[in-house]
């Protein structure tokens, strides 16, 4: 043997095959012992068998060179991926050459690359055990004095008989569905890596609600990252919120953790500090992993932290533990949705082919909480799969209880029944929950977390509590704030109005059944009728329209700031708001909220909220016989039923709101009404009845000086002599409506009578003016947020790039008008937008895609019974038949759109279809039919005064000569 202590026989690698490697690890796993525990023996064994300790290692491990680089560049965050596999050979083989050769048998020095410590120490944490291991005498040979000395330390301090401590009772077996949180692991994966990497106190605390599985995600993290802290792991379990048990005094837990890592009892300390102090000092050495399971809150662990250098902690805890300035949260919020379903499938031992709906709906209100998954999967899997049809059922039928009637009692609770749905013998979400509630200790706390159960919103802000709690809003930020450290409440995106809350669902039922439990039974009406008055005191500030505003959007000139908030809170907290309005008591403060909220949301597109909301202020005002504010409800209900093209309701509901105007002598509603009445008129074709409404609608405007409501019945008539053609009227009157507008600076009465004007510019020929005018309707729709203005604005601009050639400009217009339009459920801006797409597909060469566009338009438009859309529908469709020599069916559509013009009096569709027909004519060789046709078209082309009638008269010379 030489100074190197290799023998003559010695190489650096051993010779032993996959298969025999593999039988040397069945051996001990025979024995009993599990992967982590084999891989030291395993490692000493091949070491006996000619391997270096490096390589030995490696293969205990079962990895290759290539899988050991990989993951020496995820532990050391290479973005480069420095280490390669050839480098690990060379590490392994070193102070030899690779091909066993001892560099003293030749006249050099050792060559190649020499692992240092720093890379010794990557390679145990990728292997699961010391540096000091990985290293033998031939390597100590070529050591430098320093790094000597640095292992004659580590096994020193080894040599003193210390242990790896064992995990304590408290550890809690592997759970044997741990499923996803694919999230949560990488997060704790990388934390650990970083960890490793830095050497420096590590203390993460796993947040969450009750029954989230933070315990879980620990012992996972045990099972998974225990083997790189070789002192060990420690588990405690704080009891911070176990039932039936009293959280455990640090003093007495310290004791605890002091015998484990093995000081005498007799030399600990009797007091907090000294045993902190031990603590401290007896770990400062020490690479463990140790977690504080169930912790109260940050001063039941501040003391039991080791301030170790190489022990990386995880604390867990329903409570935030925001006193641990040095701690990093690790938040863990409810399971995907898959992988709930994949949960609840295995704990309910549901076979394929399960009623995903009824698992959908026990998870929807479970709220994917792991615990409440676990409770009702185990009763599944014992009762069979019929439970889960059933389940699913009862707990539909009571959802619906709870929101109909937040607040009734009779038949017991169907709060109180929902929540026992989640339980399992002697375990019950509720009972988690009760102890939290019971933790909070201060009245004050726990009646904040009472009033969260009569919350209606999805989200709570610091102002909504202080005005449920009837407290100043300094008290209310300090309520919210408290609560969110508890565990009740949890971030959610901030907005204007500041930070935001969320509780999740069963946090919510719970805290209804204490709310239940022990308020008085008026507590419910009078939080939800505080929440009105201070929505009610918002949504005056965001208009000056006290009931209605006829254009269903705000109407201020130079909005305030305090205007603009009052708007975005409207809009922000409006699932709150509707929700209070749906349990409030019937008043006239209820009333009045219910309306303008609808006809702010009217103006921001959501439509269908709006009119729930039109009808609920109708039925308040109904029971509370106030028939002015069931005038006005009426009328905004109709105008949305009008914009979803429910016309015959909607008049129903206009005509008993003329009524209720007339017999109240109230002109100003009775003005508003006609205006809405000529409307439905107009877009249905009775162009005399819209003319007739709209000029009694004006003169009575002018009697009772009601400029607003003069600019909206000349916006009208401008509409109704469009419609019939009469381009110089139109103009007329929308110069006068702008003026109006512009009077009494109206910005969306500006807009609205810009668009009109431009759709009149547009027929007459102007591309330019109407494309200005389309520009200015768009820039001040956009800056109020008026989504229908928008979207028709668009549409108008998408027209203009369509008639000058710019096909790309338009579809991208005419996309975005598309857009708007399905999301505000604007059926009447979806058709005419889908028949300019067609108008463009056409144009384009895609006769295919633009008949889709065409039939849409046509659907739509009887759908919603738009006479002038199914004119000009049944034309496109008529020009792509023709496209394809269809000529009998193309003449059928020009025909039938011709009859639909005849019928509401349009000329333009009428002179358009007869044009139409004469190409069909032409194209079948009947050339004085098509010059017939044509000579007809002219005529009614020049009696509207259109630019196209003198192309017309070209055309019609030509085919004469």
């Amino acid at each position: 043997m030489d100074r190197s202590g290799r023998t003559d026989r010695w190489r650096p690698g051993g010779t032993l095959t996959a298969e025999q490697r593999r039988r040397l690890r069945d051996r001990l796993a025979d024995l009993g012992l599990t992967e982590l525990q084999l891989l030291e023996p395993l490692a000493g064994e091949l070491r006996q068998r000619g391997y270096r300790p490096r390589a030995a290692w490696r293969y205990a491990n079962g990895l290759t060179q290539a899988a050991v680089a990989e993951r020496y560049n995820e532990l050391t965050d290479s973005a480069r991926a420095a280490m390669k596999a050839s480098r690990i050979s060379e590490y392994e083989a070193w102070p030899f050459a690779r091909d066993g050769t001892d560099p003293e048998d030749e006249d050099h020095r050792p060559s190649g690359a020499r692992p240092t410590i720093r890379v010794l120490k990557n390679l145990a944490t990728i292997y699961g055990t010391t540096w000091d291991q990985l290293i033998d005498l031939a390597d100590l040979s070529y050591m430098p004095h320093a790094e000597r000395l640095e292992y004659h330390e580590v096994v020193a301090r080894r040599s003193v008989g210390r242990q790896p401590v064992r995990a304590g009772r408290d550890l809690p077996a592997e759970v044997p569905h741990f499923t996803g949180r694919e999230g949560p692991k990488t997060q704790l994966r990388e934390r650990v890596a970083a960890h490793l990497r830095s050497g420096t106190v590590a203390v993460h605390v796993i947040v969450g609600l009750t029954g989230i599985g933070k315990t879980a995600l620990a012992r996972y993290a045990v099972a998974v990252f225990g083997k790189h802290y070789p002192d060990g792991t420690i588990w405690v379990d704080l009891h911070g919120y176990t039932l039936g048990r009293e959280p455990r005094e640090p003093v007495d837990v310290l004791e605890q953790l002091l015998l484990q890592i093995g000081v005498p009892r007799e030399t600990i300390d009797a007091d907090l500090a000294g045993r902190a102090h031990r603590w401290r000092g007896a770990t400062r050495q020490r690479r463990m992993l140790i977690v504080l399971d169930n912790a109260l809150d940050s001063a039941q662990v501040k003391q039991l932290l080791p301030q170790a250098p190489g022990c990386f902690v995880l604390i867990t805890s329903r409570s935030k533990l925001t006193g641990l300035a040095e701690a990093a949260p690790l938040r863990l919020d409810v399971m995907e949705w898959a992988e709930a379903e994949e949960l609840l499938v295995k704990l309910g031992n549901l076979r394929s082919g399960y009623d995903r709906g009824a698992v959908r709906q026990i998870l929807q209100t479970a709220g994917r909480l792991p615990l409440a998954i676990r409770l009702i999967g185990g009763q599944i899997a014992h009762h069979g799969e019929a439970m889960l049809a059933d389940s699913a059922a009862d707990i539909a039928q009571l959802t619906e209880r709870i929101k109909r009637a937040p607040a009734d009692r009779t038949n017991g609770s169907a709060t109180e029944h929902l929540l026992d749905r989640f339980t399992a013998e002697d375990e019950s979400l509720r009972a988690a929950f009760e102890l939290s509630y019971q933790r909070l200790g201060d009245a004050g706390l726990q009646r904040a977390v009472r009033l969260l159960g009569w919350f209606p919103g999805p989200e709570i802000t610091a102002e909504a509590m202080a005005t449920m709690a009837a407290v100043p809003l300094r008290d209310g930020k300090t309520l919210v704030r408290k609560l969110f450290e508890a565990g009740f409440l949890d971030p959610s995106p901030g907005g204007p109005g500041g930070a935001r809350y969320r509780m999740h669902d069963l946090t919510r039922l719970c805290a209804r059944l204490h709310a239940e439990r022990e308020d008085a039974p008026v507590e419910y009406a009078k939080v939800v009728d505080r929440l009105v008055g201070s929505g009610l005191a918002v949504a005056r500030r965001a208009s000056r329209h006290q009931l209605f505003d006829p254009s269903g959007s705000e109407h201020l000139s130079n909005p305030s700031a305090d205007t603009a908030r009052a708007r975005a809170w409207l809009t922000r907290e409006r699932e709150m708001l509707v929700s209070c309005l749906r349990g409030a008591e019937a008043s006239s403060a209820a009333a009045e909220l219910a309306t303008r909220l609808a006809s702010h949301l009217s103006g921001t597109g959501h439509w269908s909220l709006a009119l729930r909301l039109y009808a609920r202020a109708l039925d308040i005002a109904v029971e509370i016989a106030d028939r002015r504010a069931q005038a006005w409800a009426l009328v905004g209900k109709g105008r949305i039923d009008r914009l979803i093209g429910q016309h015959q309701q909607a008049c129903a509901g206009f005509r008993l709101a003329s009524e209720i105007a007339v017999d109240l002598t109230d002109r100003q509603c009775h003005a508003a009404v006609l205006c809405e009445l000529g409307q439905t008129a107009r877009v249905t074709g009775d162009h005399k009845a819209a003319r007739r409404y709209f000029s009694e609608a004006l003169a009575i405007a002018r009697d009772i000086d009601d400029r607003p409501t003069e600019c909206d019945a000349l916006d009208g008539l401008a509409h109704v002599e469009r419609a019939s053609s009469e381009y110089r009227a139109a103009w007329n009157c929308s110069a006068q409506a702008l003026a109006i507008a512009e009077a009494i600076d109206d910005p969306v009465r500006i807009a609205t009578a810009q668009w009109g004007f431009a759709e009149v510019v547009r027929r007459l020929g102007d591309a330019e003016g109407a494309e200005r005018r389309y520009a200015e309707a768009l820039d001040i729709a956009r800056s109020l947020n008026h989504q229908k203005l928008e979207g028709d604005a668009l549409r108008g601009l998408g027209h203009i790039e369509r008639l000058v050639g710019d096909h790309e400009t338009a579809r991208r217009y005419f996309d975005d008008a598309l857009e708007i339009a399905r999301r505000i459920h604007d059926r009447y801006g979806e058709g005419w937008t889908l028949w300019g797409l067609g108008n463009l597909a056409r144009k384009s060469g895609s006769p295919a895609q633009a008949r889709d566009m065409f039939q849409g338009a046509y659907e739509i438009a009887v759908e919603i019974n738009d006479p002038l859309g199914q004119v000009d529908a049944l034309r496109g469709l008529g020009h792509i038949e023709r496209h394809f020599g269809r000529f009998d069916s193309a003449r059928r559509y020009y025909t039938e759109s011709m009859g639909v013009a005849y019928r509401i009096c349009d000329p333009l569709g009428r002179a358009d279809a007869l044009r139409s027909l004469a190409g069909v004519a032409s194209a079948t060789g009947a050339r004085g039919e098509a010059e017939a046709l044509l000579a007809q078209a002219v005529g009614l082309y020049d009696g509207i005064g259109v630019q196209l009638a003198a192309q017309m008269r070209t055309e019609l010379r030509t085919r004469g000569r």
